[in-house]
């Protein structure tokens, strides 16, 4: 992917929340909830928090999924992207 300089706050910093969350869940937690196909229930919400306290702090962060460059549907959606 290519970041220009109108894409780094709206673009990275959500990458960035991805990143930590893996850095600083341990391993072995992280291994578990592979194994038990649960990771997408536990993290994906956390991250959509994340992206919208970046949202409410004046960031115009993008979703982190393939839709990330559509705009919301209506104002508060961001939980649902």
């Amino acid at each position: 992917e290519t970041v220009d300089t109108s894409d780094v706050l709206s673009t990275v910093w959500p990458k960035l929340g991805a990143i930590a969350e893996r850095l600083w869940t341990p391993r072995d937690k992280t291994d578990a909830m592979k194994k038990e196909n649960v990771m997408d229930e536990i993290v994906k919400p956390r991250l959509a928090e994340f992206r919208c306290l970046l949202n409410r702090r004046g960031i115009a962060a993008t979703p982190l999924h393939k839709r990330s460059r559509e705009a919301p549907a209506r104002p508060g959606s961001c939980y649902d992207q």
